[in-house]
Parts: C-alpha cells; sequence; structure tokens
C-alpha cells in the first residue's frame, strides 16, 4: 500500500499538471481572441469605407407606388440604361482581354499588353 505522502505527491502532481494544462490553453484562446478583435476592427474599417461610398454614389430611392407613373417609368430608363452602359463596357473589357490572349506569340518576351 502507498503511504499517505505518495498520495500527497501524486494528487500534487496531477493538480499541477491540470493547472499547467488550463494555463496553457487559457494563453492560447486569449491568443486567438485578440487576433480575432484585431480582424474585426480591420473588417469594420473597410466596410466604414464602403457605407462611404454607397451613401455618396447613390441615394435610396422612394417607394414606386408613392410616386407619379412618368417619373418611375424615367428612373427605370435611367437605371437600365446605366446598367447596359456598365454590361457593355465589362464586355468590352473582355473582348480587348481576350485579344491581348489570342494575339501573343510564343517568342515574345514581354507580356501582350506591355509595351515593346
Amino acid at each position: 500500500m502507498i503511504a499517505w505522502w505518495g498520495w500527497l505527491l501524486i494528487w500534487t502532481g496531477l493538480v499541477l499538471a491540470l493547472l499547467g494544462m488550463v494555463a496553457l490553453l487559457g494563453w492560447r484562446l486569449v491568443k486567438r481572441f485578440f487576433t480575432l478583435l484585431d480582424d474585426v476592427f480591420t473588417v469594420t474599417e473597410k466596410l466604414s469605407i464602403l457605407d462611404g461610398v454607397t451613401t455618396e454614389t447613390e441615394t435610396r430611392p422612394v417607394n414606386a407606388i408613392l410616386r407619379e407613373g412618368d417619373e418611375v417609368r424615367a428612373s427605370t430608363g435611367a437605371r437600365m440604361a446605366r446598367r447596359a452602359d456598365r454590361k457593355h463596357a465589362r464586355r468590352q473589357a473582355r473582348i480587348q482581354r481576350g485579344k491581348m490572349l489570342t494575339t501573343a506569340t510564343i517568342d515574345m518576351k514581354e507580356w501582350p499588353h506591355e509595351p515593346r
């Protein structure tokens, strides 16, 4: 049978091991929390920039039910025209990129869009 001081040493060692494990896991948790906090601050800064951009460019439209039919048609037509213009610009950019890629030759030492 183990003497009383043996049990005391065993339980002291177990308690110290437990405290060490809790301290290690707590430290890792605190480090991850502060990393998460830094990431949240970075995202909120970016979102505040985006909020400023959206509030400067477009205001929230008034409900179409409360406006006159001519106003609704005019604003819808203008919105559709802006959308078509953006779509056309994206299409032209894709076509231009495709032309640059298809006209590139193997013996070229630089990218197709760079001047020679």
